[in-house]
């Protein structure tokens, strides 16, 4: 019975990404974002549930990453399409396309990689893309839809690089810069200050982006 409890958690997360494609696909884009941003909180409790209740396993680990890949890959795709890449007509439909498939790939590795990579996500977590995407939208900005494209292409590829990205989950072998934190929070205070300060609600997930750029960086230079 206790194997059920995670398994909700993780369903819910599948069935309010599939929810904000619906809500997105009839308009309603901030309804579709909010429905991504609580797929993410399932996300944040079904792993949690599973470890506190001791029944972590393969069944779990694979029905999340295929919950992940419809709420964060699929609806966010269709999401920030609709809000704004629409407007490039064929040509972005590219970006989100793409975007998904780097979130496919990207969960696959992580799958593999659960027994050897302890400490950081490689590459950015899925859940991350999808939160700033629906912030984005929630936000009420909008920018040039090529920038949105080009940022969108960003995101895809970040989903499946190298980059070293804190996990929050125990001890990491990277050392976690304080001076990278500083760039990070310096580089938002110039995006809200020379973009629009309405992306205030973006800057949790852009500066976890920042960061892991930024620290990983330094990491690299430090070893050479």
């Amino acid at each position: 019975m206790k194997k059920v409890i995670p398994c909700l958690f993780t369903s819910g997360n599948l069935g309010f990404g599939v929810l904000s494609i619906m809500l997105t696909s009839q308009g309603y884009l901030t309804w579709g974002a909010v429905c991504i941003l609580l797929a993410m909180v399932c996300d944040a409790l079904d792993g949690r549930t599973a470890r506190a209740l001791g029944v972590q396993g393969e069944f779990g680990k694979e029905l999340d990453s295929l919950s992940d890949c419809v709420s964060f890959g699929a609806a966010t795709g269709f999401l920030i399409y609709s809000y704004s890449l629409h407007e490039l007509g064929w040509i972005g439909m590219i970006p989100p396309v793409l975007y998904a498939c780097c979130g496919g790939l990207r969960l696959a590795r992580f799958n593999l990689n659960t027994t050897v990579v302890h400490g950081y996500f490689q590459g950015m977590p899925i859940p991350n893309g999808g939160c700033i995407v629906a912030t984005y939208v929630l936000s009420g900005v909008h920018l040039p839809a090529w920038i949105i494209a080009i940022l969108t292409l960003a995101l895809g590829y970040h989903l499946v690089s190298k980059v070293h990205n804190p996990d929050f989950k125990g001890a990491s072998p990277d050392v976690l810069h304080k001076s990278a934190l500083a760039i990070a929070i310096l580089c938002g205070a110039l995006v809200l200050w020379l973009v629009d300060w309405h992306l205030v609600l973006i800057m949790p997930f852009f500066l976890y982006i920042i960061f892991g750029l930024v620290n990983t960086a330094m990491n690299a230079a430090a070893s050479h």
